[in-house]
């Protein structure tokens, strides 16, 4: 049967931490991947923006419309105003804008926070897992390794 050497336990504690590194690498990758979710968000949020501004010039030209069908309501002919009807259309369509601007700017301080967390996190459980289980384990067999080579001497 082989005797337990020095060396072996060294090798063996490498190992260990080295699988501790991998783990606390891989918790990291994976935490970090989180941060594209974020950045899905921030891109909703900008096109929402956008569907916003849309939704404001839409509304301006019907405003314009009503304000033109509003010339017809002098006409005899012409039964009502129908420049009102397109006018409370485009107060809907601008009311409407104003909520999905809102939405947009929640939705990109969201995705802004969320990215900001995951990379938080990466560093921290990444830090966490490489250093918690290793570094008082290695401290301490470095404390001790100069006496367990000498019982492994005598064995």
């Amino acid at each position: 049967m082989k005797r337990l050497t020095i060396q072996t336990l060294d090798f063996a504690l490498g190992v260990w931490v080295l699988v501790w590194l991998v783990a606390a690498v891989v918790v990291a990758v994976s935490i970090k991947q989180l941060e594209d979710g974020g950045a899905a968000v921030v891109t909703a949020g900008d096109g929402l923006q956008e569907t916003s501004a849309g939704l404001h010039r839409a509304a301006q030209g019907l405003h314009e419309t009503a304000d033109a069908l509003g010339a017809l309501d002098d006409l005899p002919f012409v039964p009502g105003n129908p420049g009102r009807a397109v006018d409370r259309t485009a107060d809907d369509v601008e009311q409407f804008g104003v909520r999905v601007r809102v939405t947009a700017r929640d939705a990109r301080v969201a995705g802004e926070d969320a990215q900001e967390s995951a990379r938080t996190l990466a560093v921290v459980l990444g830090l966490a897992i490489a250093l918690v289980p290793t570094v008082p384990t290695v401290a301490f067999y470095l404390l001790l390794r100069r006496l367990i080579a000498l019982e492994l001497k005598r064995a």
